[in-house]
């Protein structure tokens, strides 16, 4: 935005211009400048220029909040999920050890009857023989 300062003609004052008069009065000589049509629609152009870009980069800084914003979310469900999926593994991890000692328990507990089996049937074998013999 270019900005425009005038001067006033009588003392060199810097002028405050009124947009809605389409003048400018100076402070210190009272001297009044007219602005013309064209000069004041340029004025109102630049105003208009400047709140269209000011408007422009409020929305920039809103859509790169909002990224932001989503790619922390983003980051977060990642890291969750991540997290999710190493407890997960732990468990199938414990449920595979679990299973593995219930089968050496099992196989254990096969030999151990077995076992029991043989020591009948050698109990009985003594018995039937000390009986019959």
């Amino acid at each position: 935005m270019a900005l425009r300062s005038y001067q006033c003609s009588n003392c060199g004052a810097n002028l405050k211009v009124d947009t809605y008069n389409m003048s400018a009065v100076c402070e210190y000589c009272g001297q009044t400048l007219t602005l013309d049509a064209e000069e004041v629609s340029n004025i109102l152009s630049e105003r208009e220029k400047t709140k269209q870009m000011k408007t422009a980069e409020e929305e920039q800084t809103k859509r790169e909040e909002a990224r932001l914003k989503h790619d922390t979310e983003l980051r977060k469900i990642e890291a969750d999920a991540s997290e999710f999926m190493e407890g997960a593994r732990r468990v199938k991890d414990g449920f595979e050890t679990v299973k593995t000692g219930f089968n050496t328990v099992k196989t254990i507990a096969t030999f151990v009857l077995i076992g029991f089996i043989l020591i009948f049937i050698v109990v009985v074998l003594i018995i039937v023989l000390k009986h019959f013999g």
